[in-house]
């Protein structure tokens, strides 16, 4: 897909937070083209073509926004041949903490599109993919793990969980990554917030200690950052439980 077909994608995500504010609209239209982890979900076949995807912590909710202009573009035969189908029939739910944000999703994409609610107690249903970006730092390591868990036994068998962290292990960028999460924590009055990061490998631990085949993938490029995609599958035979289950 080229620059400017994915500009277009972007643009058309975007619009929908024109009836929030300038402020809901503009960052919708920055994060979408300036972070790297939504150009690859869109150029690669990793999510599935139907069923449900869980985002937990979802923002404003601009991966379903993306995913729907995706749908809309490619209905519309206009869709770059050397890119992968779009999930077409992909019910999307987002969970939010931020009232503000929810609010935000619900005038832009519809009440039903994000819920509030907290990750760590809300209901995960069963799920053929959970997204995870960004999100988990602000958790303490206990609270991490028990998220993933849940996780783990929400997805459905052969069901995909992304998840995206800075890797601790990442050297400066990771310091650069760290210290532009601290600026935007003060930033937002949250300055007595604790950032909880892993190395890629514990990370990769943790995840395959809960039943789930996991990978990791550097997500940073074309920013100063550490960040690192971990594709996560549980198993195809529904027979097979991840060890917090049992």
């Amino acid at each position: 897909m080229s620059d400017a077909v994915f500009r277009e994608l972007v643009t058309a995500a975007a619009r929908p937070y024109r009836a929030c504010d300038r402020y809901a609209w503009h960052f919708a239209k920055g994060k979408l083209a300036g972070d790297p982890v939504f150009r690859h979900l869109l150029s690669r076949p990793l999510l599935p073509a139907q069923g449900r995807l869980l985002d937990l912590g979802c923002g404003q909710g601009v991966l379903t926004a993306l995913l729907r202009a995706a749908a809309e573009r490619h209905a519309s035969g206009d869709w770059p041949a050397d890119w992968p189908t779009p999930p077409t029939d992909l019910a999307t739910r987002g969970v939010e903490l931020s009232p503000r944000r929810v609010r935000i999703a619900s005038t832009a994409l519809g009440a039903d599109a994000v819920s509030h609610g907290d990750i760590r107690e809300t209901e995960l249903p069963p799920s053929d993919a959970i997204v995870i970006l960004d999100v988990l730092l602000y958790l303490n390591p206990a609270e991490q793990a028990a998220v993933l868990a849940r996780c783990a036994e929400a997805l459905a068998p052969g069901g995909l969980l992304l998840l995206r962290e800075a890797d601790a292990g990442g050297g400066l960028p990771f310091h650069v990554t760290r210290w532009a999460e601290q600026a935007a924590c003060t930033a937002r009055g949250q300055w007595r917030q604790i950032l909880t990061y892993r190395p890629s490998a514990e990370w990769l631990l943790l995840l395959n200690g809960l039943g789930l085949t996991a990978t990791a993938l550097p997500m940073s490029q074309g920013t100063p950052f550490a960040n690192t995609l971990f594709i996560a599958r549980r198993s195809s035979d529904p027979d097979h439980f991840c060890p917090s289950s049992r």
